[in-house]
């Protein structure tokens, strides 16, 4: 038990204090370079939330450790300093050893055991972290980035005096597909948590006008394609052309209707229109206080599921606060539209009450009034 513990525990916690060169490091460098690389996301519509930020960091800790583990010379060591014993140097470059057979690694005891699910285990962050943090990455891609990673640190090390090994190659590449295993798990489990890591698109609420008109009539027939609501799309599932949708006084006064102001949600990398949104100030009438609020909104169906309604909504209480409002009535269909009611609560809103949908407004017969407050 004691040598599994000073092999296992020991010797781990010793690669780890070694790491911390590499640590430092890189988080100088992510400090520095972070202002950068948010202009480098903004200018491609996208930006980067705490969350995924703080796992980035992560990474790059991880990346620097390794860096400092993987690619100095053996004898490159540090740890004597914090015993005051002086540590020992050597050429920095010098031609190492190598083994091209595979296999080896399993023969041998406890310690090759050690160094063979090291290297297994030491480079699965790699394919977990990339595929995080990143889109598109498949596990051909996964498979890729850990031959090309390892492969190069393999040469390198041939280089400063320690060893090439085939076996290195093969394990360390698992890892990486392992990690990226590991993100597909985790995908499954909890598909809206691993969301919030990936970078997030740029979303802007623009006037409606004639330049977005075959974008929203495109808007209008998915929305009718897949029988979705149009909630807070000001009657656009009834306008026969454009033209009459952009009407929106005349239509308020004609049909009895409160002023309202209606928004196109629009995704800054392409110009697409995702969304509509629609705003009503108060104070509101009666049934409009009871049964609608003063936000309803649509996203299109086929995008949906990327946290656009939640983004959408914020946008606009940034505008109903400028509008002098204190805080703001949504409503949702009890039990009958989770999606809405996700949105609303990961926006601030308090659920208030449920009452009866007398008017016949949902299809759960009930509906959640819910109050966020915006001071």
């Amino acid at each position: 038990m004691h040598v599994l513990y000073s092999v296992f525990v020991e010797d781990t916690l010793r690669y780890i204090i070694r790491m911390f060169p590499g640590f430092l490091l890189a988080a100088l460098m992510f400090l520095t370079l972070r202002p950068w690389r948010v202009r480098c996301l903004a200018e491609k519509g996208l930006s980067s939330s705490l969350l995924r930020e703080a796992a980035l960091l992560l990474f790059w800790l991880f990346c620097g450790g390794m860096a400092v583990l993987t690619l100095t010379p053996g004898w490159f060591d540090w740890l004597p300093l914090l015993q005051g014993l002086k540590p020992v140097h050597g050429p920095f470059f010098s031609l190492g050893s190598w083994n091209l057979i595979p296999g080896r690694c399993f023969e041998g005891g406890l310690w090759q055991s050690y160094m063979l699910l090291g290297n297994i285990i030491m480079f699965v962050p790699f394919g977990f972290f990339s595929a995080l943090l990143w889109r598109g990455y498949t596990w051909k891609r996964a498979l890729l980035t850990g031959f090309c990673i390892t492969a190069f640190v393999e040469c390198w090390q041939l280089c400063v005096g320690r060893a090439f090994d085939i076996d290195d190659i093969i394990l360390n590449t698992l890892g990486v597909f392992c990690g990226y295993l590991l993100w597909r798990g985790l995908r499954r489990l909890a598909p809206r948590l691993v969301r919030r890591f990936q970078a997030m698109d740029i979303l802007e609420l623009v006037e409606p006008t004639m330049e977005y008109k075959d974008q929203v009539m495109a808007f209008k027939a998915e929305m009718l394609e897949y029988g979705s609501d149009f909630e807070g799309c000001s009657g656009l599932e009834n306008a026969e052309t454009y033209e009459e949708w952009l009407d929106f006084r005349g239509r308020e006064q004609r049909k009895g209707w409160l002023p309202s102001h209606t928004w196109l949600t629009v995704r800054r990398s392409d110009g697409r229109v995702v969304g509509i949104i629609n705003y009503r100030p108060s104070p509101l009438p009666d049934f409009v206080l009871r049964y609608g609020g003063h936000i309803g909104y649509s996203i299109r169906p086929s995008e949906r599921r990327k946290g656009y309604a939640k983004e959408q909504l914020r946008l606009t209480l940034e505008k109903c606060r400028a509008a002098g409002e204190e805080r703001v009535l949504l409503t949702c269909d009890h039990q009958g539209n989770p999606g809405a009611e996700r949105t609303i609560l990961a926006n601030g809103g308090v659920l208030e009450d449920e009452v009866e949908d007398t008017p016949g407004l949902g299809s759960s017969g009930r509906i959640c009034r819910y109050w966020i407050a915006i001071t």
